[in-house]
């Protein structure tokens, strides 16, 4: 997303995959997202796979353009 944001690249959904730490780096995924659709595309859309299941969560609760998918894969087939 701050890749997009700094070179204004009109992304219409980010998917973001991860272990679910809420922080990398100086700043949260939600600032990033809300600066990105206020500079470069007000529509855009956030998806967010947590690879394992905690009690943090990555988007905005009250973003009703970002979805977060959580779990865990627990023994058996896949």
């Amino acid at each position: 997303m701050v890749y997009a944001l700094q070179n204004k690249i009109v992304v219409d959904v980010f998917v973001v995959y991860t272990d679910c730490e809420t922080y990398y780096g100086m700043l949260h995924p939600k600032q990033v997202l809300a600066q990105y659709r206020k500079r470069v595309n007000r529509d855009a859309k956030l998806v967010v796979v947590g690879m394992t299941a905690t009690k943090f969560m990555i988007p905005d609760p009250e973003d009703a353009g970002a979805l977060e998918v959580m779990g865990e894969f627990v023994g058996g087939i896949m």
